[in-house]
């Protein structure tokens, strides 16, 4: 397997745990606010839309025109970016729940197969032109390891949300 695959899967596993979490929760639920958190489930999927986008395509390949027809970049990033945010959450019924977990799946499948296409020469390179420095990454290589971190840090704050809205947590492999 080379680097390209590997990290490629990473994004992949990373994304099965966060759709395990999804599927322990009902939609009905996604708005909800737990006490003493300061987050719900469609902010976190929400940024996740936005972050694999930023990470996984805008910096590995540049600007993709079918993620810009099918999801609300522009106005997704003013809701769900959460750079320096206090609250990150997002209101009741914004954006249909079905909607969200749709776009997060079209982002994703964008990213899967954007990156099969692809292969280790790219990996050393510098991002691809973007408006601002990128948090963590200088290197192609840097922003795709970096997309699966940060969505498993994520999928551990949603599965606090859960716990917090009375779903216990299961470590039970699928």
């Amino acid at each position: 397997m080379n680097k390209i695959e590997f990290l490629r899967e990473q994004i992949i596993e990373s994304r099965n745990f966060v759709n395990r979490l999804i599927s322990e929760i009902p939609e009905n639920l996604w708005y909800v606010i737990p006490e003493n958190t300061d987050s719900n489930f469609a902010w976190q999927i929400g940024h996740l839309i936005i972050s694999q986008n930023f990470h996984a395509i805008t910096c590995i390949t540049g600007r993709n025109e079918k993620v810009f027809e099918l999801i609300p970049v522009v106005n997704y990033v003013q809701l769900f970016n959460g750079m320096g945010a206090l609250h990150r959450s997002v209101e009741k019924d914004l954006i249909p729940t079905s909607m969200l977990k749709q776009q997060f799946d079209t982002v994703h499948e964008i990213c899967i197969d954007s990156l099969a296409k692809l292969n280790d020469d790219i990996l050393n390179q510098p991002l691809e032109p973007i408006p601002f420095r990128h948090p963590v990454a200088d290197t192609k290589y840097e922003a795709l390891s970096w997309c699966f971190k940060h969505e498993m840090w994520h999928s551990a704050e949603m599965e606090e949300i859960k716990r917090m809205l009375g779903y216990s947590i299961k470590w039970l492999k699928s």
